[in-house]
């Protein structure tokens, strides 16, 4: 079969939708949205969807102009309505571009799907992306569910995202392309080797593919098989939620009954519970730990661990729940504890995020701090009246005065948290002062930043 048999053949296994339908699509003119939207404007009439394009103008390269004054022609050369959004320069942050560009980007995919009530926005990701996208999670560490990719659509509401061009590689719509004359603007920062998508692309994906040239449909179907375990996985594991919850405004369960489960079944309960709830909280491996660890403790009768995103696993002698916490700051001591994860970024309250590296990276004002194994783990917490900061000298200073100093006002102080390590040194009240440690023997250096949530690395899409 030829490409466009497959996707027409896709398309409606997909039942995303024929005349009654309104559809957006996203054109970068990139070659494979310029492929994507050939493919639906080739649909036949009785499966074709009203089509409308979209198009953001990042203002990132001069080449922007140019791209947007060509796809304007070809809309309207082709009959085809189009938007286009600009994203001014002066709203550029100085750091985190790709994350806040994603974000403008959706955000007015969401809006034209509002105004003009349409059903579904599709993107062009293909199955190079899908498979570079399994590869940067497998990198990163975090949640099996994540090593599936991109799903086939997620909702974006009022309406949803749409992928149909995920089964077909890179090669195959560029192919396309050229047999048809399809003109296309290449983006030369994807040839650019500092975002490690980029660095997965032309680096790591090709020298898997000189083993073994199958590595991309592999991948892709790695991620479907597993999709499908998980989900027979994810029924089994509610059925049995169903019993162990209570209440589930907030949710409440029963100590007793979780810890009777095995251990590996306690977790996966746990994340299952965790996802339910709380859809944006990746329940980190240590987080889920801690958890178990606190109910399990006989000896601790209240408790809480903090999950990220406000969110928590809180203790009540025989009783749990999975709720949001109060705001940053109102919480008791036992409310806001966690551990660092060495060499990714965690949240730590008030939309800002905390990384500890083991080496140097891009990330802007990372603070080196010399480290011996006895400091580890590192925990992040409120701050308490007996905190005191390392300064120049031997001198001390407590957290109570470095915040009255930095001049932070009265309602905020209690909000700071405060990085200190297995020892019970502080290293910094985060946000406002570090401490001076003295030399040491034995020491690594680490590479500690804050930084806002926005100038977080890319996204799944």
């Amino acid at each position: 079969m030829t490409l466009a048999a497959d996707f027409r053949q896709q398309w409606h296994d997909r039942a995303w939708g024929g005349p009654q339908q309104h559809g957006l699509v996203a054109v970068s003119t990139g070659v494979d949205s310029m492929v994507l939207l050939a493919l639906l404007s080739h649909l036949p009439a009785a499966e074709r969807p009203q089509l409308t394009v979209v198009h953001v103008n990042h203002e990132l390269r001069a080449q922007s102009r140019e791209e947007e004054a060509f796809l304007t022609r070809w809309c309207a050369q082709h009959g085809l309505p189009l938007v286009v959004k600009h994203w001014p320069v002066a709203d550029h942050p100085v750091h985190g571009t790709e994350a806040a560009a994603r974000q403008f980007r959706y955000a007015f995919f969401a809006e034209q799907l509002r105004v003009q009530g349409a059903d579904w926005v599709a993107t062009a990701h293909q199955a190079d992306e899908q498979a570079e996208t399994i590869l940067l999670k497998l990198i990163r560490g975090g949640q099996l569910d994540q090593l599936t990719g991109m799903a086939a659509s997620r909702p974006l509401p009022p309406g949803q995202v749409i992928h149909p061009l995920l089964p077909f590689t890179k090669a195959q719509l560029r192919q396309y392309a050229q047999q048809h004359q399809l003109p296309w603007y290449e983006d030369a920062t994807n040839q650019e080797l500092v975002a490690s998508r980029n660095r997965v692309r032309h680096q790591i994906l090709p020298a898997l593919a000189r083993e073994n040239p199958q590595v991309v449909d592999h991948l892709g179907d790695y991620g479907q098989q597993l999709a499908a375990v998980l989900t027979v996985a994810d029924r089994a594991l509610d059925a049995t939620l169903a019993m162990l919850v209570t209440s589930w405004q907030p949710v409440t369960g029963q100590i007793a009954p979780l810890l009777a489960r095995p251990a590996a079944e306690q977790r996966l309960l746990l994340t299952r519970l965790i996802k339910r709830v709380a859809p944006a909280v990746s329940a980190r491996p240590a987080h889920l730990t801690q958890a178990l660890h606190l109910l399990a403790n006989r000896q601790r009768a209240t408790g809480a661990v903090s999950l990220g995103g406000g969110w928590q696993v809180s203790k009540e002698y025989r009783t749990f729940y999975v709720k949001k916490a109060e705001k940053f700051g109102k919480k008791s001591v036992s409310d806001f504890s966690f551990m660092v994860d060495l060499n990714q970024w965690q949240p730590v309250g008030d939309n800002w995020l905390l990384g500890v590296f083991s080496t140097p990276n891009s990330a802007p004002q990372l603070h080196p701090v010399g480290l011996t194994v006895h400091d580890w783990p590192l925990t992040v917490r409120s701050w308490r009246s007996g905190d005191q900061l390392r300064l120049a000298g031997n001198h001390h200073q407590s957290v109570r005065r470095a915040l009255i100093n930095a001049k932070v006002p009265q309602q905020q102080r209690s909000q700071v948290a405060v990085l200190v390590t297995a020892q019970g040194t502080v290293l910094a009240a985060l946000g406002v002062k570090w401490s001076v440690l003295p030399p040491r023997q034995h020491t690594t250096n680490y590479y500690i930043g804050i930084q806002p949530v926005l100038a977080k690395g890319e996204q799944h899409e």
